[in-house]
């Protein structure tokens, strides 16, 4: 039984020598095929990638690339082919058809910029002051009477858009990460939590500030700044190339 054991991981042991010599192995030939020059790398190319070479080099030219800029782009190409070429794996599979190789080097799709924490803040608070501010007009719409500790003044109203900016984003950005690198919806919930209560302690709170620092609109007041809020928004988003919606 022992004797059975001592074979067993013998083999393994082999084994995994040979694995760690082939991936050796493999990293030194990458290495220097990333390495090696460009009219080298052009002698090793197989007979259909040669092929795929020289027809995307006269899709180039034929698209406006002058000489040296067609080679410039394919000798930048070339240690990928050949290192996939070792592999198995042949240029139109790597690439896909010259014509659709030759769009994507003389029209590159640009990847999308991610906005900053900051813009997203500010473009979300300034939908909600929008929202706060079409609710606190109706409110002051529909009341007969203005309540003198009313907590609806234009302090408020701006601030508590500022937190709820803050805290949506926040919420947006977990919710954008990879599943794996998400916090637990225990965490995210707690975080929700918390900025909700100090939101109710900061409203609680403007019942004691005065009119003089805070003071109130009427109705009208509220939609013209709701949306004067909702026009500098659509304004902010076209010069940051917001895209993206701020909720999901």
């Amino acid at each position: 039984m022992s004797e059975d054991l001592r074979e067993k991981n013998k083999k393994a042991a082999e084994k995994q020598k040979v694995t760690s010599a082939k991936n050796e192995k493999q990293e030194e030939t990458t290495s220097q095929i990333y390495n090696a020059n460009a009219d080298d790398l052009h002698k090793k190319l197989s007979n259909k990638n040669a092929e795929y070479i020289f027809k995307l080099n006269k899709r180039l030219m034929d698209d406006g690339f002058k000489e040296d800029e067609a080679k410039e782009v394919i000798d930048k190409m070339l240690p990928e082919v050949i290192d996939n070429q070792i592999k198995g794996i042949p240029a139109n599979q790597l690439y896909g058809p010259v014509t659709q190789r030759a769009q994507e080097i003389a029209h590159p799709v640009k990847k999308p910029k991610a906005t900053p924490f900051w813009a997203s803040w500010i473009d979300t608070a300034l939908l909600f002051f929008a929202l706060f501010g079409l609710l606190y007009g109706v409110v002051a719409l529909t009341s007969k009477k203005t309540d003198p500790n009313s907590q609806t003044g234009v302090i408020t109203l701006i601030l508590l858009s500022a937190m709820w900016g803050a805290l949506l984003t926040w919420f947006n950005n977990q919710m954008k990460k990879p599943k794996a690198e998400r916090p637990g919806w225990g965490i995210t919930i707690g975080y929700l939590a918390v900025g909700l209560v100090l939101m109710f302690v900061f409203l609680g709170a403007m019942a004691f500030i005065p009119t003089t620092i805070n003071p109130t609109l009427n109705a009208v007041g509220y939609f013209i700044a709701a949306a004067i809020a909702y026009g500098v928004r659509f304004g902010f988003r076209r010069m940051m190339g917001i895209k993206e919606r701020s909720f999901f």
